[in-house]
C-alpha cells in the first residue's frame, strides 16, 4: 500500500516531465528557429490560429517577414491539408516557363487520396518548406518551416518546397506532431 502511494505521489510530481516542451510555461523551442508551421489549427507562432494583427517585433536578428505572416494569416483557400511523403499527388504547371502561375493537381493515389481531401482539378496555395536561418552574422543557422504562397512558383520550386520538409536531427523537434509532413493549402477546383 505504501509503495503504491509512492508510486503514485512520484509520477504526480514528474506528470509535468511528459508534457511537451512548447506546452511547459516558459520554454521555447530555441534549437530551431523562431516558426515551425504546423497548420492553421495551431496557435501562432507554431500556426495560424490566434494571429496578432500584425508581425511580433524582431527576435533574436530575424523577423516574421510582413508578407509570409499577412499568407499565414490569410484565409483565401478552401482547405489545408498535412500530408507524409510521398504525397500521392501528381501536379501540373500552370501557366508558362516565363509565367509560372503555380501548379495544379491532375491525379491521386496514396496519402493525399487516404485524406479524402485533395481532388483532381485542386489548385495548390500555399506549401510548406524548410530554410535554414543564421549563419556567421546571425549565429548557427537553425530551421524554420514556414508556409510560403504558391501562386507565383514553378514545378521546380513546388517540388523544392515539397522535398526540404524534413524532420530535423533536433530532439526538441520530435515533440512537435507530424514535423516532416507537407502542409498544403489548396483550392478546389
Amino acid at each position: 500500500m505504501r509503495q503504491a502511494a509512492l508510486t503514485a505521489l512520484a509520477l504526480c510530481c514528474a506528470a509535468d516531465a511528459f508534457l511537451p516542451p512548447s506546452v511547459k510555461k516558459g520554454n521555447k523551442l530555441q534549437a530551431t528557429g523562431d516558426r515551425w508551421y504546423c497548420g492553421e489549427g495551431v496557435k501562432y507562432p507554431r500556426g495560424a490560429a490566434g494571429m496578432p494583427p500584425a508581425p511580433p517585433p524582431e527576435t533574436g536578428g530575424y523577423s516574421h517577414e510582413p508578407q509570409l505572416f499577412e499568407f499565414w494569416a490569410d484565409t483565401d483557400y478552401d482547405y489545408e491539408v498535412a500530408l507524409a511523403r510521398p504525397l500521392g499527388i501528381v501536379f501540373e504547371e500552370i501557366g508558362t516557363a516565363s509565367q509560372p502561375r503555380g501548379v495544379k493537381v491532375i491525379d491521386i493515389g496514396g496519402n493525399a487520396a487516404a485524406s479524402g481531401k485533395v481532388s483532381v482539378g485542386d489548385v495548390l496555395v500555399g506549401v510548406t518548406a524548410v530554410r535554414y536561418i543564421g549563419g556567421e552574422y546571425l549565429g548557427k543557422a537553425r530551421p524554420e518551416r514556414d508556409i510560403f504562397p504558391a501562386s507565383q512558383m514553378d514545378f521546380d520550386t513546388v517540388v523544392d518546397a515539397i522535398s526540404s520538409n524534413e524532420e530535423p536531427e533536433l530532439s526538441e523537434l520530435k515533440i512537435v506532431p507530424h514535423a516532416s509532413d507537407v502542409i498544403l493549402r489548396m483550392r478546389k477546383a
